[in-house]
């Protein structure tokens, strides 16, 4: 069964706030869909007069029971916002926080196509939210469609790729593509964004490392499994107590409990019901000691973006202003 829309999940990050410790890890607090303030708080008249600039991060979790992998996601912002200030992409790690942004990133964001093109054609002209933000590119992925939401069935969409930097005349942009539309677009509902593409994702470990003598560890053979839904990133260090059991810390968890070389060892993530990890007791191999030790790092599937929304000095007020992020990807 495919990776299924109600299985990509926005997650918030461990840190929620407007100073240095914004950001963070993953945390197990799911981002809900369609409240107000849901990811920015408001902003007042103070602000709107003096301007100003905030960053979110957020997490796109594949929560897939079946720890499938999400092959070449693309995100996008599908619908920009109606007011005047702008809201735009870029990636983060799985750890950073806000005291590592330089505010120099490369943004990702949406523009409005500015005259209707017809099928055939490789040049277009776009409304952007600002020349200076730079949202497109020399060979960047761009998603033009004039669909409703991101999963109406009515309505084109297209990915076709930039064959060179836009050329600017104030805040329009005039992109051209490597290869002709197969759709015409009107120019009162087509939206075009640029694409983040960040690779097929799985949850994953990095390579063991093993501190013993005469025991063995066979990840090759017997790699350790990151669940989809209960995996984090965390760095842990599996210590021997005797010849065939062990107690297993995290790095921000610590103890999680202990397993035997002689069962599978799946921790529970009790925050989701579901293991952090899987290792297969047929991985070991040899003769351990108390004292030998077994360390690796998971990561969760999961896509670290961070927003950036800018209000200009003097912004009108506006009520019920809002930006959607899209996903599109496949899955095995």
């Amino acid at each position: 069964m495919p990776i299924l829309s109600s299985e990509i999940k926005w997650m918030k990050s461990l840190t929620v706030s407007d100073d240095s410790s914004n950001g963070g890890r993953l945390s197990k607090n799911e981002i809900p869909d369609g409240v107000k303030n849901n990811i920015f708080p408001d902003v007042p008249q103070a602000e709107r007069t003096t301007g100003s600039t905030r960053y979110r991060k957020v997490f796109i979790k594949f929560a897939n029971p079946d720890n499938l992998l999400a092959i070449a996601p693309k995100l996008f912002v599908e619908t920009n916002t109606a007011a005047q200030d702008m809201v735009a992409i870029f990636p983060g790690s799985l750890t950073d926080t806000q005291a590592t942004l330089t505010g120099s990133e490369r943004l990702y964001g949406a523009a409005r196509l500015q005259t209707a093109i017809n099928a055939g054609s490789s040049v277009l002209e776009v409304n952007t939210e600002g020349a200076s933000f730079n949202l497109f590119r020399s060979g960047d992925l761009i998603r033009i469609s004039n669909k409703a939401t991101v999963d109406d069935v009515a309505g084109f969409e297209e990915f076709a790729t930039l064959a060179a930097a836009p050329s600017y005349t104030g805040d329009l942009a005039q992109l051209t593509l490597t290869s002709a539309l197969a759709n015409s677009f009107p120019a009162t509902s087509t939206k075009v964004a640029s694409c983040y593409q960040p690779g097929d994702l799985k949850a994953s470990s990095t390579m063991p490392v093993l501190t013993s003598v005469a025991g063995t560890f066979n990840s090759a053979l017997y790699p350790i499994i990151v669940d989809h839904i209960g995996g984090i990133t965390q760095n842990w260090l599996l210590t021997f107590t005797s010849a065939s059991s062990f107690n297993v810390t995290g790095d921000t968890l610590g103890s999680i409990g202990g397993g035997s070389i002689s069962v599978n060892f799946t921790p529970l993530n009790s925050d989701f019901a579901r293991p952090f990890f899987t290792l297969d007791f047929h991985a070991f191999g040899g003769t351990f000691v108390s004292g030998n030790t077994l360390s690796f790092t998971t990561q969760p599937a999961a896509i670290a973006l961070w927003y950036k929304r800018v209000v200009p000095a003097g912004a009108a007020s506006y009520s019920g202003n809002q930006v959607i992020i899209g996903v599109d990807c496949e899955s095995a």
